[in-house]
């Protein structure tokens, strides 16, 4: 083995050998090694590595930097924030993914802005990971700019801005997810049928409307928002959903009558234990117990007691 060979960073990560670990990051001959050694730093967590691997987000090799990156997430610290804001403008698509899914993970405020900007950056992966990390830290500012989002030429940004908009919370985003429900793709609409339950009594309206939609997935997603938010006027249309055709939405009905928890659903959910398909039944009949429903055996042949 030649004397002066590569560091073996395996070795010097079973060890937890830290410094040795920085030193190596600092090998130039190959940026395998670097890369290597950033992910193992990352690994270890510990925070003598922070400033070694900001120093690295400046790594002439774009791999080591976006390592670096996913390494610093990974430890948290705040020291790596105002790098990573820069890092936000790396020539490499890559690195700025990363550097803007470790804001996320760090959850600094100071990141709000430069993500706010990376929504519009050229790339998909750079923008939906933008608006993830900005759910994540869960400020009101970005709301509008997710909302923009949210007409995104990606389906995938669409989404994620859903999801973020979820985190979030904020009663703004009710009409544009709404019109989100229409979205050409399933997942989109998911996404903002999940996020229309996390905005609570604004969302009714537009969630009972998408009991009607025309894919199951998203009707299925309406009835458990709306078991979710827990109104009751969604009773009479959740107790019409009982009727429908799709068992994954018959059960999420089920379900959500249960957790909103109004005796005018009984009948209908008594009359759906007779429904062939198991997982249906078993809905209807863990709903009727959250209403406190019992059958009388004794003198009605398995009839209903109304508590």
């Amino acid at each position: 083995m030649p004397l002066f060979g590569p560091p073996n960073v395996e070795k010097l990560k079973a060890k937890r050998d830290v410094k040795g670990l920085i030193k190596a990051l600092g090998y130039q001959k190959d940026p395998a090694v670097r890369r290597t050694d950033a992910e193992a730093l990352g690994q270890i967590g510990d925070a003598r590595a922070v400033e070694p691997l900001i120093a690295a987000l400046k790594d002439e090799s774009w791999g080591v930097r976006r390592i670096a990156a996913e390494a610093l997430g990974q430890i948290g610290d705040a020291r790596a924030v105002e790098p990573f804001i820069a890092a936000l403008k790396d020539e490499t698509t890559q690195v700025r993914e990363a550097a803007a899914e470790a804001l996320g993970q760090i959850g600094d405020a100071r990141a709000v802005e430069p993500l706010i900007a990376a929504l519009k950056d050229e790339t998909t992966q750079v923008r939906r990971a933008a608006a993830e990390a900005l759910g994540q830290i869960g400020d009101a500012r970005p709301v509008e700019p997710l909302i923009a989002a949210l007409k995104d030429e990606s389906w995938g940004v669409r989404r994620t801005a859903a999801g973020a908009l979820s985190q979030i919370g904020d009663a703004r985003a009710a009409e544009p997810l709404i019109a989100a429900l229409k979205d050409p793709y399933a997942d989109v609409r998911n996404a903002a049928d999940g996020a229309l339950g996390q905005i609570g009594p604004p969302a009714v309206e537009p969630l009972i409307a998408a009991l009607g939609d025309a894919d199951e997935g998203v009707r299925k997603a309406a009835a458990e928002a709306l078991g979710q938010i827990g109104d009751a006027r969604a009773v009479e249309p959740l107790i019409g959903a009982l009727k429908g055709r799709d068992d994954r939405v018959r059960k999420a009905a089920a379900e959500a009558l249960g957790q909103i928890g109004d005796t005018r659903a009984v009948e209908s959910l008594v009359a759906t234990l007779k429904e062939p398909y198991a997982g249906v039944r078993a809905a209807a009949a863990r709903a009727l117990e959250a209403l406190g429903w019992q059958p009388d055996r004794t003198e009605t042949g398995g009839q209903r007691d109304l508590r």
